[in-house]
């Protein structure tokens, strides 16, 4: 991602909160719809007692989130827009929080699993090309799997400020990094859920 894409997305989330505060609006979601996603998550990745890098993780809702289901997991959040993770600090001072752009800064630790939940939703230049150099990069840091959520072409509803990936485009980029490969299209209408493995068969369909 180019540098005006990044003051654009950063720009765009930080106005976000000042109008709506530490809410999921605040980083596009409903809070119906947040939630979902994260029950699909909790649902396809064993994460108690395991070690997690939440990539754009915003203002910790997803560390909140665990916390709440009474899961005991190794919790790291990165985001490239500092203001959120000031909230997600002062929402979570037990958790770990850092800003980091992982273009310009190098990401040291390796985690069980990385997710990515929403990270790609925003339609910017280039957004497509970016989330497979991402992948890629995060893929060797995690020992186990990375899971990315984002909005499918197949989508009953449309709308032009939001990006939707293809599926079998997505599966390809996958299988580029891994042959070890998830996708799930079902479990919440118009999202794919891609789970990519370190080993052939890590995780079994819930």
């Amino acid at each position: 991602m180019d540098n005006i894409a990044k003051e654009y997305t950063i720009d765009f989330f930080s106005k976000k909160l000042s109008l709506f505060g530490s809410t999921p609006a605040s980083v596009g979601w409903t809070a119906e719809g947040q939630r979902l996603r994260y029950e699909c998550i909790l649902g396809l990745l064993p994460l108690n007692g395991k070690s997690i890098l939440d990539f754009g993780c915003g203002k910790g809702d997803f560390y909140g989130f665990i916390r709440q289901k009474g899961i005991e997991a190794e919790y790291t959040g990165i985001d490239i827009n500092k203001k959120l993770i000031e909230v997600a600090a002062g929402n979570y001072p037990e958790g770990r929080f850092l800003a980091l752009d992982i273009d310009s800064e190098e990401l040291t630790e390796t985690f069980d699993y990385i997710i990515l939940c929403g990270v790609f939703n925003l339609n910017i230049q280039s957004v497509k090309e970016s989330v497979e150099t991402i992948i890629e990069k995060l893929f060797c840091h995690t020992r186990k799997t990375l899971l990315f959520n984002c909005l499918s072409a197949h989508s009953k509803t449309k709308d032009t400020n939001l990006v939707y990936f293809d599926p079998l485009e997505v599966l390809s980029t996958a299988f580029k990094i891994t042959k070890s490969v998830n996708l799930y299209h079902s479990h919440i209408e118009g999202d794919i859920f891609l789970l990519l493995n370190k080993e052939l068969n890590a995780l079994q369909p819930s």
